[in-house]
């Protein structure tokens, strides 16, 4: 842990915002960093909206050519108004068992997390399957010229790639006698473009028509129907069910058949059951869009997971007062790594 929280100090103090002139110097940090652990790692570099953008890949070799991407983004939203933050915006602060800084938890927790989980690769015997680290620029600014273009001109990257593990689930939340936490197997964008208008939808009957498309196409199950019939009475921490099936008849009516929960979930549920004996997955298709929606449309399989503590807030992400608790850091970590020792691709 006193590596991943070393690591994450150091990536809050570079600033990696659209106008930040820090993010080729992050790069370097993680490459110096990654390297010294005897890590193949390239880097790439393009001329992007706003600025120019800056990528990294790590390479650990496994058994097999076959390998598992952990994907996250080193960009961060602006600081906004530095006076309403508790504690400075532009640098690495460790506070009452939080790491504080803009970034911290969205991206800059997880990729220190994901350095961790690289060097512990490198450094204990091969794994079946090679074991990637990719780091990406500009994800904030909609990633057209990050992810989406270093990926059009370098496709050779997802040649070997069977499974990405990036942002957008790790959310608990209780329900009945179980932890919930989200686990994105879509998201917004992957909607059919042009199609996000439909009527609002009102009743049971029609949310669970919707819902029940999902479950039947792979990308819910029926916990989620179960949780949609009490969500209107549940109190306290509690998933929002309206992004989950506002505008999404169009999406399940066209999307195909996906097996990534099925083929993957078990797995990444019984590494977290490990931590947290009552906890459970709840596949989910996130309200917003992030970079995972260009491996999907490369047809790479993606899910978004990052498990935190169940006191993390997420009232930070985008707004003021960012913070990622140590408690998350070890969770995911420790989740994390029980995943990747356990993890079989096709």
């Amino acid at each position: 842990m006193d590596e991943i929280i070393s690591w994450l100090l150091r990536l809050l103090d570079f600033n990696t915002t659209a106008g930040g002139k820090d993010s080729e110097a992050c790069v370097c940090f993680i490459r110096q960093t990654l390297t010294s652990r005897g890590i193949g790692v390239h880097t790439y570099a393009a001329e992007g909206t706003p600025r120019q953008a800056h990528h990294l890949l790590a390479v650990v070799p496994g058994e097999r050519r076959e390998s598992v991407l952990l994907h996250a983004h080193l960009d961060t939203t602006e600081y906004g108004d530095r006076d309403d933050w508790l504690f400075p915006a532009d640098r690495g602060t460790r506070r009452n068992g939080c790491i504080c800084g803009r970034g911290a938890i969205d991206c800059k927790g997880p990729l220190a997390v994901w350095m961790k989980l690289a060097s512990d690769a490198a450094a204990g015997a091969p794994r079946p399957y090679t074991l990637k680290l990719l780091v990406s620029d500009l994800e904030e600014q909609g990633g057209h010229s990050g992810l989406g273009l270093l990926l059009e001109r370098h496709p050779e990257l997802l040649s070997d790639v069977k499974l990405v593990i990036g942002e957008g689930g790790g959310f608990p939340f209780p329900f009945q006698n179980d932890l919930f936490y989200t686990f994105q197997t879509g998201e917004r964008e992957s909607v059919i473009e042009g199609s996000h208008s439909t009527d609002k939808e009102s009743g049971w009957e029609q949310i669970s028509r919707i819902l029940s498309m999902g479950a039947e196409k792979g990308y819910y199950n029926s916990s989620l129907l179960a949780y949609a019939r009490q969500a209107d009475t549940l109190s306290g921490r509690r998933l929002d069910i309206r992004p989950l099936y506002e505008g999404m008849e169009p999406f399940f009516q066209n999307a195909p058949v996906s097996n990534t929960f099925g083929r993957y979930g078990p797995l990444f549920e019984a590494a977290l059951r490990e931590q947290i004996p009552n906890a459970r997955l709840m596949p989910c298709i996130t309200p917003g869009c992030s970079d995972n929606r260009w491996f999907r449309k490369a047809a790479v399989p993606v899910i978004g997971f990052f498990p935190l503590d169940i006191k993390n807030s997420l009232g930070g992400i985008h707004g003021n007062n960012e913070y990622i608790s140590e408690a998350s850091l070890s969770l995911a970590y420790r989740t994390m790594s029980r995943l990747l020792e356990n993890l079989s691709i096709e």
